[in-house]
This record gives C-alpha cells, structure tokens and sequence, in this order.
C-alpha cells in the first residue's frame, strides 16, 4: 500500500471546503447572519439622492468631536467619537435656510450633547438608524419654519 501526500491534502481541502460551506448555511438558516446586516453608506451630497418630483437641499454641519458618556462612572472617559453629519430638506424658502444658519450652534450641541448622554456601547445597541431617527426629531423639535427630512452621517467613527 502506497501513501500519497497528494490525495491526503486533496481530501483535507476537500473536507474543509465542506466545513465552511456547512457553517455558512447553518448561520443562514439559524439567523444569525444576514446579507441585510452590513451598513450601506449614506450618500456624499445631495446630487446622489434620487429624486424626479421635487428639488432636494442639503445643510452641511462639518466634522464633529464628541466624547461619549464613560462606561464606568469612576475615573475613566468616554470614547471620542467623529461624525460628519449632513442634513436634506425640500423647503426652497431662503428664511428657513437663514433660520438653519441662525440655529446652527444650537444643532451641533443637540448632537455633542446627544452623544454626551450615551456610552459607546448603547450607541451601539441602538444602532445608526434609530441615532439618526433620534437626532432627526430633536432637530425638528428646535425649527419652526420648516422641518428636515433626513439625517446622514459621512463620517460616523469611534476612536478608542
């Protein structure tokens, strides 16, 4: 009886393919993992937001620095974290634009304070989309002359 090295690698590669196959659909069907799970990315400016009936505008806020609440209330801080958010409203009225550039400071503290509030962890238990639905309706809450459509974050990164 002869033993071949080749046909032994052939049957582990072989086998190992099968492994990986299997656990793959195995966390398929258990629902532990899930094509739907993976962040798209928001889009850079308004020019990638498709809209045929009405005209789109956008408000730009910069990059922001925040610190979130600390973990553990002893001695440690927060984690910083950098988010570039960007806001879209339809409402072409110039006196809306000038109030969103009147409450400017007061958007960015909802947001510095919003994050403030948090953990790095119930940030992300809570997930990007219900911060961005959160911080949307505390936007809303400060404007009068019209109301913003959607949030977006170019930038949305914690810097352990």
């Amino acid at each position: 009886m002869r033993f071949s090295f080749d046909k032994v690698l052939i049957f582990i590669i072989a086998g190992l393919c099968i492994l990986i196959v299997f656990c793959t659909l195995t966390a398929f069907l258990a629902g532990k993992a899930s094509f739907k799970t993976y962040r798209k990315a928001d889009p850079q400016n308004v020019s990638e937001i498709k809209t045929a009936d009405r005209e789109i505008f956008e408000f730009k806020f910069g990059t922001l620095r925040a610190l979130t609440a600390p973990e553990k209330k002893d001695f440690s801080n927060g984690t910083n974290l950098v988010v570039t958010p960007w806001l879209t409203y339809s409402n072409k009225d110039s006196a809306f634009y000038e109030e969103l550039i009147q409450k400017k400071t007061a958007l960015t503290n909802i947001f510095l304070v919003y994050f403030a509030t948090r953990t790095q962890k119930e940030l992300f238990t809570l997930g990007e989309k219900k911060i961005k639905a959160e911080l949307l309706d505390l936007i809303n809450e400060q404007l009068v002359l019209g109301k913003i459509e959607a949030l977006f974050f170019d930038e949305y990164i914690f810097l352990d």
